[in-house]
């Protein structure tokens, strides 16, 4: 018995993380660190949530995965829409007309006929065309803890008017949309079109007031047709025609037309979440989205382990047959002109800490994964040039690296809003100028990065259109060029010193002899390697005197804090939405502020100085016009130091020899059509990787039958004893 029970766990001993029946697809594995919160495509704003939400939807146009620069391409569209300048007097303008010259400009996009959502509940029917949800009970729904899993499933075939729906969706009042505010400005009457919503959510509130309804609009949402409000700048030409008209020139609006924020909505969907029955449970955009892309989600727990699996209803497409130089080389053209999506799933996990993702890699379980400091050594040399090559261990194993410096910049920002660090008056610049020139990002590279990123000198990232190298480029606020070295440095602690003693602060204490009492706000609350970042980030202010002070929080909270303002100093990081030099610029507009429109200006800078340039800017085509005003711009933010200018990331990412097709991208998400597994490969390494250490189970098994036959042989010696005794 003992040992076929031994037998038994051996024949079952598997440390693989996944279930058994996954095995031998075509699944790809992979780990984001933080919960998906929001996967609504109005609101949804961070990168690790558009790694779901970038492949269920389908914008109008997509970014080329393999050449670089990045280059625009259709999607949904059939074709990239030529813009239709139009003067004052309505007349059309030949030609690239001058921003001040343009009072209108139209772009009409045709989208493919044939694209259809994914099967979903909201689109079943009964044979007189009504809703199946509707009138659902409470009950019911229990049994459906999904809409994969209600008993009817339908679809439909995506439209114009969705896309117009989705898009004018994003001035609902309601949503805390991230991007409004930029293309409030950019859309004609957009603004207004928002405040025509606004009147009539205030009257349904106000007929379900006088009707003595007073239920929750969490638990009986108001849906609003968007389409029955005239909106001028976001219009239906025709089922599968629609038409966005800009009250200025604005180039940029093909890039946003990119992104998840311009896809389809169907009408359907959002009435069905809106059915109080379903409104009541987890169910809603923000888990479960409905979207005509390669990939639907089929199972959602936010903060463990998110599943896409492909679409059957997708439309389909080929994978590149051109790209960059040298991507050949590298087998990124191997699976040329063959039809796509690869994948029939991705399982994304939740890896909150770095270790056990990294573990989990280096077994097979993931098939890509991002270097983080903890491991850099164990993984990188760097050769005499100063190069970061694989080290003989990991190249041994199969594994390949790809390396770029991110079109992203991480930061310590501060709330412009608040009293203490607030302020465009020159005493509160001197404190931000003071503590940004404490923290210093050389010196938090090399501790915390193995010195794998550049120190920011500004907000725009290296390889985008007016940033600036060298000498030249440094911000001479805190900074100084080291010939040495040839990189930014620091300035001294002693001239930090002089920074805060003109802000009023001495020796970083008030004319009470107390010391300044600063506040970081993070999300990092119970991540143990926040806490030596933390540590460090205070030791550098305590050299001047200042005391930090941590307010940690999850997630959610933390942006709660972020929208209402609440916040003095905070962490955060921007990759680049599209590759322009206004994606980041307009993080600092005054009318993008977080307390002012919700927008993406969440340190809530104002300056009046700095907004009529950006207004000039942003219009313009790139030329030595556009750099000039664009240098004077940086300057501004530099003099004014929202923001302590952290660094940009280098980004190392890890995959293995049977993952193929994956190129870093810093824009937009929608890779996983391209991805492809060598499913074989990856079972065989997996197997010779997680080998069972089977030995302590035989030395085990081997003491557990000395000691059963030692046992047995006491017990028969007893039992003669006693025979012989009764003899």
């Amino acid at each position: 018995m003992i040992v076929a029970a031994t037998g038994a766990v051996l024949s079952r001993c598997d440390n693989s993380p996944y279930p058994a029946d996954e095995a031998g697809s075509a699944t790809l594995y992979f780990a984001i660190s933080s919960p998906i919160n929001k996967l609504d495509p109005a609101t949804s704003y961070y990168s690790h949530e558009a790694e779901v939400v970038d492949n269920v939807y389908e914008p109008p146009f997509e970014y080329h995965h393999l050449r670089r620069p990045y280059e625009l391409q259709p999607l949904a569209a059939e074709a990239m829409p030529t813009p239709v300048f139009r003067g004052p007097d309505g007349h059309v303008l030949e030609g690239d007309p001058p921003p001040e010259a343009v009072a209108r400009v139209e772009y009409t996009i045709r989208i493919r006929p044939g694209m259809w959502y994914a099967d979903h509940p909201c689109f079943a029917t009964n044979a007189a065309g009504e809703p199946l949800y509707r009138g659902v009970s409470p009950r019911e729904v229990r049994h459906w803890p999904t809409p994969n899993d209600f008993p009817v499933l339908a679809s439909r075939e995506v439209t114009a008017a969705d896309y117009v729906r989705g898009l004018r969706r994003l001035a609902d009042p309601r949503l805390p949309c991230p991007v409004y505010a930029t293309l409030k400005r950019a859309i004609l009457g957009f603004g207004e079109y928002s405040e025509a919503l606004a009147r009539e959510l205030a009257a349904e509130r106000a007929r379900r007031a006088a009707a003595g309804d007073m239920e929750d609009e969490d638990r009986r949402p108001i849906v609003l047709d968007y389409l029955a409000v005239p909106c001028p700048g976001i219009e239906v030409v025709d089922r599968y025609t629609f038409r966005v008209v800009l009250a200025r020139k604005y180039p940029q609006i093909l890039y946003w037309l990119a992104m998840h924020f311009a896809a389809p909505v169907p009408e359907e969907a959002l009435r069905f979440y809106a059915e109080p029955a379903i409104a009541a449970r987890p169910m809603d955009l923000n888990r479960w989205p409905v979207g005509s892309g390669p990939f639907f989600v089929r199972h959602c727990e936010p903060d463990r382990r998110i599943v896409l699996e492909r679409n059957p209803r997708y439309r389909g497409g080929t994978y590149p047959t051109d790209g960059t130089p040298g991507d050949r080389e590298a087998g990124l053209l191997d699976d040329a002109g063959r039809p796509i999506p690869f994948l029939e799933r991705a399982v994304i996990t939740v890896e909150r800490e770095s270790i056990p993702a990294w573990n989990k890699f280096l077994q097979g379980y993931y098939d890509y994964t991002v270097l983080t400091p903890e491991v850099f050594e164990q993984t990188i040399q760097v050769v005499g040039s100063g190069e970061a090559t694989l080290s003989d261990r990991m190249r041994a194993r199969g594994i390949r690296l790809q390396t770029s410096v991110a079109a992203a910049i991480y930061w310590v920002g501060f709330n412009m809003a608040d009293p203490v660090v607030g302020g465009l008056d020159e005493r509160r610049a001197a404190l931000r100028r003071a503590i940004s020139v404490a923290l210093d990002y050389n010196e938090y590279l090399d501790i915390f990065l193995n010195g794998q990123g550049r120190a920011a000198q500004g907000p725009i990232p290296p390889g985008i259109f007016g940033a600036i190298d060298g000498e030249a480029g440094v911000n001479r606020w805190t900074d100084r060029w080291d010939p040495v070295a040839h990189r930014a440095a620091r300035r001294s602690l002693d001239e930090a010193r002089e920074w805060l003693a003109q802000a009023g602060w001495p020796g970083g204490r008030g004319p009470d002899g107390r010391p300044l009492v600063i506040h970081l706000d993070h999300a990092f609350a119970g991540d143990p390697t926040f806490v030596a970042v933390f540590d460090w980030m205070r030791g550098r202010l305590r050299q001047l005197g200042l005391e930090l002070r941590e307010r940690g929080t999850d997630l959610s909270r933390y942006r709660d804090k972020l929208e209402r303002g609440h916040v003095q100093m905070y962490r955060q990081g921007w990759f680049a939405d599209y590759p322009d030099p206004e994606n980041f610029l307009f993080l600092f507009y005054g009318p993008n502020s977080k307390l002012r429109s919700g927008g993406a200006n969440i340190c809530n800078y104002e300056n009046p100085e700095y907004d009529r340039l950006f207004e000039r800017m942003e219009g313009m085509r790139d030329g030595p016009a556009r750099a000039e005003i664009v240098s004077n711009m940086v300057e501004i933010l530099r003099r004014d130091a929202p923001l302590c200018w952290g660094f940009h990331p280098t980004l190392y990412v890890l995959s293995h020899a049977w993952h193929r097709n994956g190129k870093p991208r810093d824009m937009t998400h929608n890779t996983l059509k391209y991805q492809r597994v060598d499913v074989a490969l990856r079972e065989q390494c997996r197997r010779e990787w997680n080998r069972p250490v089977i030995a302590p189970v035989l030395v085990l098994e081997a003491v557990v039958l000395v000691g059963a036959w030692r046992l047995s042989r006491r017990r028969a010696g007893r039992a003669d004893a006693n025979g012989a005794a009764g003899c």
